[in-house]
């Protein structure tokens, strides 16, 4: 009877630690979830933002992944229908929102494009040595090391060029 009991309480013990290993992994998994609902949410919202300056660079469009670059070009389109109504009124040369694709960089672009001055944090994957922050100030003191695992609070700007060859990642 006391062998039954001990082993009872045994495999309450383990029915309870994988009770609890369930529970973490759950809630480990929401979260994950969370996280690319989050990821995706942004990336959505960017590319709303920004939808003109998308689709008019190849560039970043390309970057896009085919179901991005499809929605991208569908709410461009719905932007120019609904505003449609609007633009009618207005002088030929504003009668289309997407107009301004054609149109390179007139004196009335009014596309709206991310602001590449803003900061962002890094993290250095590889070293690189001194790094000249702003090329048009060759100044000295304008330089930072860059060691792996370092990380920066910096212009993106600055960064971008790293970020594309994989030496840094975004954090």
């Amino acid at each position: 009877a006391a062998a039954a009991a001990a082993a009872a309480a045994g495999g309450a013990a383990s029915g309870g630690l994988d009770d609890l290993t369930a529970h973490i992994m759950h809630a480990e998994l929401n979260r994950v979830r969370f996280m690319l609902r989050s990821y995706y949410r942004t990336r959505l919202h960017k590319i709303e933002a920004h939808v003109v300056h998308v689709v008019k660079e190849t560039e970043v469009y390309e970057k896009l992944s085919p179901q991005e670059q499809e929605y991208a070009k569908d709410y461009a389109n719905l932007i120019e229908g609904h505003f449609g109504s609007v633009l009618k009124d207005l002088p030929d040369r504003y009668t289309s929102m997407l107009q301004q694709i054609e149109e390179e960089d007139g004196p009335f672009d009014m596309v709206a494009e991310p602001n590449l001055d803003k900061h962002v944090f890094c993290r250095i994957k590889e070293d690189r040595g001194d790094f000249l922050l702003d090329p048009n100030d060759p100044d000295p003191a304008n330089t930072v090391e860059l060691n792996k695992g370092d990380i920066y609070l910096i212009r993106y700007r600055f960064i971008k060029g790293l970020l594309e060859e994989d030496a840094l990642e975004l954090i």
